[in-house]
């Protein structure tokens, strides 16, 4: 029985949701909701949608929604579980899950109360590539972690609540770099300190930063390095991951299907066959752990982590201190 799932929000990322999904139609059959109805069913027309709503109320009320995809922007992310859950529909949130812990706490307890899985939309952790790096460091392949790097380097422009701070919850790094917190999170597990600085600003119409450097310590020694930023001048570079061991170092683009494996001895390619965006997997995560009436991967609890961390990072750019993180 196929898994019927409403995209709230037709904006740009849904768009490349919606098209990446199209690979497993049969498992997952989408609907699109919209402030603008004509808006939704030009959504609907374009990923064979079984269905559109002019509104996300009528989306939520419909018996034939199983479940909600809320790309709405963070600082409705609240409002909109609430919307979801006391309809009974699960709940595939967006990352961040929310601006602050007391927006997260709350976003769980509302699924709890209403007995509906909720999962954050974190793609990145089950791209091919990052599901084989962790099979390496598990395995020992790399032997013991050192140092883990990751950075992107994009030429984006916020716009609209993006470069509003309070309505974002900050800037870049809440807003993009919190992939790559979770990866760093899933690869090495949680730290023990953060420290975190803002580079100099080149968005002005940005109120939150727009390039952002976060340095982590796990309990272990191991080295985490975030390069995050909006701001490059000249086009797009890939986002890049390294990750160095006592034996060996690996790097690869990700969304790529390549590793590169280097032991100091020889060097060669690794393949990583499989989900190169980690959508068409997150969802069937999200899928199954409704089917098995269990917690997804990305529950609330990790991507309140997530968040937790990053906003530790905002506390030590605003005091330009190493910020220590309960065990």
């Amino acid at each position: 029985m196929s898994l019927r799932l409403c995209v709230v929000s037709c904006g740009h990322f849904a768009r490349i949701f919606a098209q990446e999904l199209q690979a497993i139609a049969g498992e997952v059959d989408l609907s699109f909701a919209s402030r603008d109805v004509q808006r939704a069913a030009e959504y609907a027309a374009a990923f064979n949608g079984e269905a559109s709503f002019g509104s996300y109320e009528a989306a939520a009320t419909d018996s034939s929604v199983d479940a909600m995809y809320l790309c709405t922007p963070h600082f409705l992310h609240l409002k909109h579980v609430a919307m979801a859950a006391a309809a009974g529909k699960h709940i595939l949130l967006e990352k961040p899950m929310a601006r602050t812990i007391e927006e997260a706490q709350e976003i769980i307890r509302t699924a709890e109360r209403a007995k509906v899985n909720l999962m954050v939309a974190e793609n990145y952790r089950f791209m091919a590539v990052v599901r084989r790096a962790k099979e390496l460091i598990d395995g020992g392949t790399l032997g013991d972690l050192r140092l883990i790097q990751l950075q992107e380097e994009a030429d984006f422009r916020p716009s609209q609540w993006r470069t509003i701070r309070k309505l974002n919850g900050g800037g870049v790094l809440i807003d993009g770099g919190i992939h790559k917190i979770d990866i760093l999170l899933y690869l090495a597990g949680r730290p023990k300190d953060v420290y975190a600085t803002a580079l100099p600003q080149v968005l002005a119409e940005s109120e939150g930063e727009d390039g952002s450097i976060v340095i982590t310590h796990s309990k272990t020694g191991v080295v985490g390095l975030v390069n995050h930023s909006w701001a490059k001048v000249h086009g797009r570079e890939p986002k890049w991951v390294s990750v160095s061991g006592s034996k060996a170092r690996i790097s690869f683009d990700l969304a790529g299907t390549q590793l590169i494996f280097d032991d100091g001895l020889e060097e060669r390619t690794l393949e990583a066959p499989g989900d190169r965006q980690g959508l068409i997997s997150m969802v069937q995560e999200f899928r199954d752990s409704i089917r098995q009436s269990r917690e997804p991967e990305i529950s609330g609890s990790v991507g309140m982590e997530d968040l937790e961390i990053t906003l530790k990072a905002y506390e030590s750019m605003e005091s330009g201190q190493t910020v220590l993180l309960d065990p």
